[in-house]
C-alpha cells in the first residue's frame, strides 16, 4: 500500500514491487475493505485513516530499530541517494513540498530531499521552510543549467506546475515556453524520450548526473543562458534517531550536495 501511494502510477508500483497488477489491485481492495480505509484524498488516493497511520508509524519504528530509513524525492535528484541496504528507495516523484512534508509526518516516509522550486512561495535568502514536528536540514544550493540535446531547444520540459510552482514562474517570466512532462512518466528514460521528441530542455546540474552521463545522452548547456538555483532541504521527523549505518547515509547525501555545491 505504502508503495502504491508513492507511485505515480498503479502500473509504476507493479513494476517497483515485481508484482502482476492485478496483484496489487486485488491487495489494495482487501487492506481497503479490512481497514475500513475513509474515501481518496489529494496525498492518499487509496484511503487513509488512524488504524493506517499507527501502522505506518509502527512500520517506521521497525524500520528504524533495524538501521534502515525510507527517503523520497523527485527524478532529477534520485541520485542523491546512495544504493545501500540500510536506505530503502521507493518511486521517484514530483510533489509540492508541503506534500512531502505530509509524507513524512504520517509515517509513509522517513525523510524527503525537497527543492525550493517545490514552495508555494519564495523564501528570504538563508531562511529554511518549517513544518510542525519535522527538523529541516539545508542540503546546500546547488546550480540548475538548461540542458538540451546539442545544446538547441525550443521550450523546457517540467514537472507539473503545481508540483514545481516557482520553476514555472521563474523560466515562464524569462520568456520561455514551458511543457509539463505526465505524471505518469517519472522514469528517466520517459523524460529523455520527450525532450528528443519535442526538442526541449531540461533544467539540470551538470555535477549531480555526471558528465559521462550528459555525454552519452549527447546533452549540451543551452549557450548563453545564466544557471537557476535550487536550495535542497532534508526533512526528518523531529524524533527519529536512526542508527549509525542510516546516518552514515544522510552524510553521504550531505557529501554529495557539498561536492556539487562547491564546483
Amino acid at each position: 500500500m505504502d508503495i502504491l501511494e508513492l507511485s505515480p502510477s498503479q502500473y509504476v508500483a507493479a513494476n517497483f514491487l515485481n508484482m502482476h497488477q492485478s496483484t496489487v489491485s486485488r491487495s489494495v481492495r482487501r487492506i481497503q475493505t479490512e481497514l475500513e480505509l475513509d474515501g481518496p484524498s489529494e496525498l492518499c488516493r487509496h484511503g487513509r485513516n488512524a488504524c493506517l497511520d499507527q501502522l505506518r508509524l509502527a512500520c517506521r519504528a521497525h524500520r528504524v530499530m533495524k538501521g534502515v530509513l525510507r527517503i523520497g524525492t523527485d527524478v532529477l535528484h534520485q541520485v542523491l541517494l546512495p544504493r545501500k541496504s540500510f536506505l530503502q528507495l521507493v518511486p521517484p516523484q514530483f510533489r509540492r513540498a508541503d506534500q512531502w512534508a505530509e509524507l513524512v509526518r504520517i509515517g509513509l516516509l522517513d525523510g524527503a530531499i525537497i527543492s525550493s522550486w517545490g514552495l508555494e512561495k519564495p523564501l528570504p535568502q538563508g531562511r529554511s521552510p518549517r513544518w510542525s514536528g519535522l527538523e529541516v536540514h539545508p542540503l546546500g544550493v546547488l546550480p540548475l543549467w538548461l540542458m538540451a540535446f546539442g545544446g538547441r531547444a525550443n521550450g523546457v520540459l517540467l514537472p507539473s506546475c503545481p508540483t514545481a510552482p516557482l520553476l514555472h514562474m521563474a523560466l515562464e517570466n524569462d520568456g520561455h515556453r514551458v511543457v509539463s512532462q505526465p505524471r505518469a512518466a517519472q522514469a528517466p528514460a520517459a523524460w529523455l524520450k520527450r525532450m528528443r521528441d519535442r526538442n526541449l530542455a531540461l533544467p539540470l546540474c551538470p555535477d549531480l548526473v555526471g558528465s559521462l552521463w550528459l555525454r552519452q545522452q549527447e546533452l549540451m548547456p543551452v549557450p548563453d543562458l545564466p544557471p537557476l538555483r535550487e536550495t535542497l532541504w532534508l526533512l526528518q521527523p523531529h524524533d527519529l534517531k536512526p542508527a549509525d549505518a542510516a546516518m552514515r547515509s544522510l552524510r553521504l547525501i550531505r557529501r554529495c550536495v557539498s561536492r556539487a555545491t562547491a564546483s
